[in-house]
C-alpha cells in the first residue's frame, strides 16, 4: 500500500501497484505462517529486465537507492503517511538496477505474526511497478 507525504491523511488502501520516490513510499505486509517456527526467511527484491516480464511491468529512473525499513507493527487499509507505524529497523540500503536480484535480509522467521515492511527513496530513486505474481 502506498503512503504519501504530498497527501499525508490520505489513505490509498491495498495496490497492485508499487510506487517508492521522494514523496512515496510502499508498505508491504507479509503474513508469517506458524508452521515457519524455527526457520530461517528472507527478504527478497527481485528486479528482473524489463524484457523478461510478461504480464507485469515497471518504470524506473534516477541514481539513488532503496531503504527497506520494518515497521514496529503492521499496516492496515487504514493507515495514511501520518499514521505509518514507526521502524523498528533498516533492513538494507540498496543502489538497486534492473536485471539484479537482491538478499535484503535474512534472519529466525517470526512465525504467526504479520510483518511490515517499508520501501522508500533516497537520492532521487523513482520506481513505479504493477505486480500480479
Amino acid at each position: 500500500m502506498p503512503v504519501s507525504s504530498t497527501s499525508p491523511n490520505t489513505t490509498f488502501g491495498t495496490s497492485f501497484f508499487g510506487v517508492i520516490n521522494d514523496t512515496t513510499a510502499s508498505i508491504f505486509n507479509f503474513d508469517i505462517p506458524y508452521s515457519y517456527a524455527g526457520l530461517q526467511c528472507s527478504v527478497l527484491f527481485l528486479f528482473p529486465n524489463q524484457t523478461e516480464l510478461v504480464t507485469s511491468s515497471y518504470t524506473f529512473s534516477g541514481n539513488g537507492s532503496i531503504a527497506f525499513e520494518q515497521l514496529s507493527t503492521y499496516a492496515t487499509i487504514d493507515t495514511t503517511f501520518d499514521t505509518t507505524p514507526n521502524a523498528s529497523s533498516t533492513l538494507n540500503t540498496i543502489a538497486v538496477q534492473p536485471g539484479n536480484d537482491y538478499v535484503v535480509s535474512s534472519g529466525a522467521c517470526a512465525a504467526g505474526t504479520t510483518q511490515s515492511i517499508a520501501l522508500a527513496s533516497l537520492g532521487g530513486l523513482s520506481l513505479e511497478f504493477f505486480q500480479d505474481e
